[in-house]
């Protein structure tokens, strides 16, 4: 109860202090002054922590973007005698426009390249600034950016700062709503396991590209508020350590955290005022403080807080074992979905992983696919679900050709997979985690979701309860609220095959889900998998338990180096010669070895 409640008085002790402010210091001090700036940090932070630290997408050009809406709102109202509204409207969808054609190179790249080439665009844009002189009036600026206003009366500097502090809080709901749905889990998944977000049938381009939209269109936002309270825009206000000053507060306060950005920028802004006497002594007191927090709080300020808090504070009830009783009900029937494979072949370089592969799966089966180590038994699963292009050959799911589509496009078809090493998002919650399952069956858009309307929270509930549902169906339901990196391995596999079920899988692709289970584990697994093939779901199963295979499957395929050894009903396939060959080796079976 405790933990549940603290949050919601943290965050309206900090809405009251920030409220409470401008009661206490003269409407034109330098306190309110600073205090505004302040803010309009925090809105452009929120945006960066979004895109580097839940999308894991590291800007170094955070500043262009600022000065996109900043430059959009002087020139507007200067030159044009736009209202202010519409100029930051302007702003806004200039920055995030501008900074996707910068960016939507990079994409396909790694991290690396993507934040090479946003601080390319940074100094780039830098440059423009200063040479466009007809349009931006060189290093002279725009000055005289009018206050914004409203029904006739302009603002002052106190409504400013209630209106920056508006719009903070604002941008602060808007994100969380998102991170907290269906896109937030989308980008993690993105971030840290990449092929798990592609297994649930989302675009890791489209994904990026969403996080990098919002992160610019708030950069925009803060810019429109920074060129009205200081009034004079120039090219030395948009340098390329005024990015660097965004990505290190987010990273001091904690990235990928939601107080993150504020804390983060209310330490790194209020430093430089008070150690305004020390001007020479600063940089190496910020070397200090960011080598602190590297060796002693990795998780940023609020990381190391939250750790703190969760030492000391009671643990709250676990959600899964209070869900209704109801939810571990037989779920319904399951349409399977046949896989047929012909003539498949990969190679890498100079190994030739399949040659020639034909599998056929009826609709509604169980078929194992066994063989020695680098068989390609994998490799033709990653075939199957679109993780490798084949050289040659024919996949068809439900008697539609796949060949060619993308992995999101056949697991939106309705294949889902688990991997030879659990791929869960270890900092999301096993019921988290499940949900992600469901990201192509939700139908709540993204501003829905960050308004909340009520169509999107009643989406979000019904998941829920399914997706509790589906961690009853495997028997893990009392890990629901507990973070996957904490989870035993025994069980992160039931969580990846609820996982796929929740997404609508007909067709479920298991890479080796015995490996590392104990006997019981194993005992839990096989009558799991016999449930879901009672359901009517189509499964293939790749593994090197044999007792498993054959208490499992109706057929079996034997692969050695790319070739399909065997194929047919586990008591024949198990007996011949060449599979205990294969397995063996010629001595073995010569000596009497059992298979």
């Amino acid at each position: 109860m405790l933990r549940a409640v603290v949050p919601y008085v943290a965050q309206a002790a900090a809405l009251g202090a920030a409220l409470a402010l401008p009661a206490f210091v003269g409407a034109n001090s330098y306190a309110l002054f600073v205090a505004t700036q302040l803010g309009i940090y925090v809105i452009a932070a929120i945006g960066l922590n979004l895109l580097a630290g839940y999308a894991g997408q590291v800007s170094l050009g955070h500043a262009a973007f600022v000065a996109i809406g900043a430059y959009s709102v002087a020139l507007l109202t200067v030159d044009h005698h736009w209202p202010f509204w519409a100029a930051a409207v302007v702003g806004m969808v200039l920055a995030a426009g501008l900074g996707v054609l910068a960016a939507l190179p990079a994409f396909r790249l790694n991290t690396w390249y993507f934040a090479f080439i946003t601080l390319a665009f940074a100094l780039v844009f830098e440059k423009m600034i200063v040479e466009w002189r007809w349009l931006t009036k060189g290093f002279a600026g725009v000055v005289g950016v009018p206050p914004p206003s409203a029904f006739g009366h302009e603002f002052g500097p106190r409504p400013l700062y209630y209106t920056v502090v508006a719009v903070t809080v604002v941008a602060f709901i808007l994100v969380r709503n998102i991170v907290h749905s269906r896109f937030g889990r989308a980008f993690v998944a993105v971030r840290d396991v990449e092929p798990a977000a592609l297994a649930i049938g989302a675009s890791p381009q489209r994904t990026k590209l969403t996080a990098f939209v919002i992160s610019a269109a708030l950069a925009g936002v803060a810019g429109a508020f920074f060129a009205v309270q200081k009034t004079v825009v120039t090219p030395d206000d948009f340098t390329a350590d005024f990015s660097i000053f965004f990505l290190l507060t987010v990273v001091l306060g904690g990235l990928g955290t939601p107080w993150g950005p504020i804390i983060g920028a209310l330490v790194f802004f209020l430093i430089p005022e008070l150690l305004a006497g020390l001007q020479s002594w600063r940089m190496l007191i910020y070397g200090g403080l960011l080598l602190g927090l590297m060796l002693f709080a990795p998780h940023g300020l609020y990381g190391a807080l939250r750790q703190a808090w969760r030492r000391f504070a009671p643990a709250p009830p676990k959600a899964g074992a209070a869900a209704d009783a109801s939810e571990a009900r037989e779920h319904p029937p399951i349409a399977g979905l046949a896989l047929d494979i012909s003539g498949l072949r990969k190679q890498f370089g100079g190994v030739l992983a399949l040659d020639g592969v034909d599998l056929s799966v009826p609709a509604g089966s169980c078929c194992a696919i066994v063989g020695p180590n680098g068989s390609g038994k994998t490799t033709l699963l990653n075939l199957a679900s679109g993780y490798y292009v084949p050289d040659a050959g024919s996949v068809k799911i439900g008697g539609v050709e796949a060949l060619g589509s993308s992995a999101q496009k056949i697991a939106a078809r309705g294949v889902g997979r688990t991997f030879q090493t659990p791929r869960l998002i270890a900092d999301l919650t096993a019921l988290d985690n499940v949900m992600l399952g469901a990201y192509t069956r939700e139908r709540a858009g993204l501003l829905a979701t960050a308004l909340r309307l009520p169509s999107a929270r009643a989406e979000a509930r019904r998941l829920r309860q399914e997706a509790l549902g589906f961690l009853h169906f495997v028997g893990v339901a009392d890990r629901a609220d507990v973070e996957a990196g904490e989870i035993p391995h025994g069980q992160q596999r039931l969580i990846e095959i609820a996982r796929a079920m929740m997404g609508g899988a007909r067709l479920i692709l298991l890479d080796e889900p015995a490996a590392g289970l104990s006997m019981s584990e194993l005992e839990r697994l096989e009558r799991l998998i016999m449930r879901i093939c009672g359901l009517g779901a189509t499964i293939v199963i790749v593994e090197h338990h044999l007792d498993l295979v054959a208490n499992v499957a109706s057929d079996v395929t034997v692969l050695d180096r790319g070739t399909v050894l065997a194929a047919g009903k586990p008591a024949m396939v198990f007996n011949d010669e060449r599979v205990m060959r294969a397995y063996m080796g010629e001595r073995a079976l010569k000596a009497g070895v059992p298979a």
